[in-house]
């Protein structure tokens, strides 16, 4: 992969799922010809080094966010064919189940017809007095009556007959009764269809419908199974192409931070200071009894410092927390949870604040949304890659921002506004500061 490539890959991590997908070569001559238009080098780390200046950062990033657009445009439009051509092609296999299962009753719908016409016929004869009534009662007769009559005689002509009389005579006369006995077989069978109706027939309706239906359930379990094979393989794209992002778009922004010099490694005591601004917040013990959080001491609940703890715990030792174990608490479930040591001075106090306050995955996928990567509320290499690239004051002024937006979509607004808007004005303040001395 080109370097130039590599650049825009950090820029927007979003779009190296496109460059691994298979996609078409002239896709990535499209990235590596805007990258090197906007930088205006050829040189990876001349463009490394420009690709800081926050001017043709915002150039490039909206120039790739529209390859990627168009990407997604399009991805969008395959899936949306495919899942046309699959639900076709399950009507057209549900139609034609229904369309043979409508002919199978069809079918025996006519014979039952033509049964009850018979048997209506023979009542109406029979209510008019006519002799001609008696005419399906004698054949039946007849044929039940020969029928029996052949089968018994049969039997002793095999038993005693046939055995005097010579192999060819007992060939014929064999040959003669069970041609006899096939045709009374066949009558004494619509006798008795005609006298009891088609039981035969209906086990054949239940037989059809129950293939039918069977066919219908196999074919929506097939189509169940195709579908989930496509989400699992995308899964296993997704998984794969983050790990070959963070492998192949990271290198960037350390050849970029090696040329100008190397970022300064973040002072131990920042997760310190930012400790102090959460305590100020927070306040010290409090059990009110509308909290659903219980009993609380400088921001930790009762559930949260017994899950820290492994066990069950009490007010009094919620109440006689010490500011150590709070301060690990914090540092542990908080600051390393949002990689608040790898992100910007400044960019690290308003995540750590806000997770506090709303929730670890809430504040990444703010920050991760500012610096336009997948919001999947884990702060990882490309995450922190991604915020590297931007200037925090800037980063700091529209999490800020999205933090007040959040608050004021929530039902409980009106009751907390000033605490709120309150801590989110001097987080702001105090990280900008920060963000100012480096």
């Amino acid at each position: 992969m080109s370097p130039l490539i590599g650049i825009a890959v950090n820029m927007l991590p979003g779009l190296a799922k496109r460059l691994t997908r298979g996609s078409k070569p002239e896709t990535q001559d499209l990235v590596e010809t805007v990258v090197r238009e906007v930088l205006n080098t050829d040189d990876p780390q001349e463009a490394a080094l420009r690709a800081e200046d926050p001017q043709l950062s915002g150039e490039l990033r909206l120039r790739l966010a529209e390859i990627e657009a168009a990407a997604d445009k399009a991805e969008q439009e395959a899936q949306e064919k495919l899942r046309q051509a699959q639900l076709e092609k399950l009507r057209l296999d549900i139609q034609a189940a229904s369309e043979q299962r409508a002919g199978e009753l069809d079918e025996l719908e006519k014979r039952l017809d033509d049964k009850q016409d018979a048997r209506a016929t023979m009542v109406d004869l029979n209510k008019s007095g006519s002799y001609l009534a008696w005419g399906p009662v004698l054949v039946s007769t007849v044929v039940v009556v020969g029928f029996f009559v052949t089968l018994i005689s049969l039997v002793f002509l095999v038993k005693s007959g046939t055995a005097n009389a010579t192999e060819g005579a007992g060939q014929l006369i064999l040959q003669i009764l069970n041609i006899a006995v096939g045709a009374l077989t066949a009558g004494f069978a619509t006798v008795i269809s005609f006298w009891l109706g088609s039981s035969n027939g209906s086990q054949k309706k239940d037989i059809n419908a129950a293939q039918a239906q069977n066919t219908v359930a196999q074919i929506q379990k097939d189509n169940v199974r195709a579908t989930q094979a496509m989400v699992d393989a995308q899964n296993r794209q997704t998984s794969d192409l983050i790990q070959r992002m963070a492998a192949v778009a990271n290198p960037a922004p350390v050849m970029a931070a090696a040329a100008a010099g190397g970022p300064k490694a973040k002072d131990a005591r920042q997760f310190g200071k930012c400790l102090e601004i959460i305590f100020m917040h927070e306040g010290g013990y409090s059990d009110h009894p509308k909290d659903p959080g219980g009993a609380t001491n400088m921001g930790i609940t009762h559930k949260t410092l017994a899950a820290w703890r492994g066990q069950p715990v009490t007010r009094d030792d919620v109440r006689n927390l010490t500011r150590e174990e709070a301060g690990e608490i914090y540092r542990a479930n908080y600051w390393n949870a949002l990689s608040c040591d790898s992100l910007p001075a400044g960019v690290d106090l308003v995540a750590f604040d806000f997770g506090v306050n709303a929730g670890v995955r809430r504040s990444a996928k703010l920050l991760q949304k500012l610096v336009h990567v997948e919001q999947d509320g884990q702060i990882g290499p490309i995450t922190v890659g991604a915020a590297q690239t931007l200037e925090p004051e800037h980063i700091i002024n529209a999490f800020s921002d999205g933090r007040m937006e959040h608050y004021r979509s929530l039902d409980t607004w009106e009751t907390f506004k000033k605490g709120w808007t309150r801590r989110t004005t001097e987080t702001r303040a105090t990280a900008l500061e920060m963000a100012k001395n480096g």
